[in-house]
């Protein structure tokens, strides 16, 4: 097994929410946190991670997960280029600003790259009117923008997924989701293919489960269990896993721009 560069990392570290709402894609909430064997199993196949996205469920309500996450990164020297995730806004959460300015200053760059956003969008907000969450929603909003880590509302502009409880709206604004081909290719210094001495890359994206299933990112939780289950990190590698149900590329070239951009700041890479 190599240690791979993945060009997009998604944690989904919590199945828990607060809210129920029509157009979660997760479903029905549950009590699942992301374990210590997952997160060591996962990040410990990982040299390098473009974009490290930490999902839920609802990701204040799993902050532990996320500081171990930080601390196996910042322990195992492992490159991350940009850190982000998404909240509900109903929790006010200092220990989330605190640790993401820890991964801003991990990742050491002078421009903010270790990021948050809020969901806003009709489904969310009708959601915290019928909780009477509104008032709180938006005081959480004016405080969170003071944050410079916080990077703003997010609304959706696209069609939803067939899944979870997005699953029961109606079929004009959903759309059945379709399985992301992955990629991997192995590039050395000179950029040129080379199975046994280049750097494993691999993307566009990598979704882990709760339990350490290798997932669909916007699945279900039970989809992700059952039809959108390839396989989990606990069993197998994610390089094994992606060679067994994805495409080798062996002219880096065609497998985007980013498996050669990447090459030279990872060989030179060293905290």
């Amino acid at each position: 097994m190599k240690k791979c560069y993945i060009q997009n990392l998604a944690l989904n570290i919590t199945d828990n929410c607060n809210l129920e709402c029509s157009h979660c894609l997760r479903g029905k909430s549950c009590n699942n946190n992301m374990s210590d064997d997952v997160i060591e199993a996962t990040l410990s196949q990982v040299k390098g991670i473009g974009n490290l996205s930490i999902n839920g469920g609802e990701p204040t309500l799993a902050i532990g997960q996320i500081e171990k996450i930080i601390d196996y990164v910042i322990k195992n020297n492992i490159l991350i280029e940009e850190f982000t995730t998404t909240i509900n806004g109903t929790i006010y959460s200092e220990e989330l600003l605190r640790l993401l300015e820890v991964m801003n200053n991990y990742i050491g760059e002078e421009e903010v790259l270790s990021m948050f956003a809020v969901s806003q969008d009709k489904y969310h907000l009708k959601e915290l009117e019928r909780l009477e969450l509104l008032d709180r929603f938006r005081e959480n909003v004016i405080k969170y923008n003071e944050s410079k880590y916080f990077y703003g509302l997010r609304d959706i502009y696209v069609k939803l997924f067939r899944e979870g409880r997005a699953a029961e709206l109606d079929k004009n604004i959903t759309v059945p989701l379709r399985p992301m081909d992955v990629f991997i290719t192995y590039v050395d210094n000179k950029r040129k293919f080379d199975r046994e001495n280049g750097l494993c890359n691999i993307g566009p994206l990598v979704t882990i489960g709760t339990n350490g299933n290798i997932t669909e990112c916007d699945a279900s939780i039970n989809h992700q269990n059952t039809i959108y289950n390839y396989g989990n990190v606990l069993n197998e590698s994610i390089e094994e896993n992606v060679l067994r149900r994805g495409k080798l590329f062996t002219n880096p070239k065609k497998f985007e721009k980013k498996a050669v951009k990447v090459i030279k700041k990872y060989s030179t890479y060293e905290k």
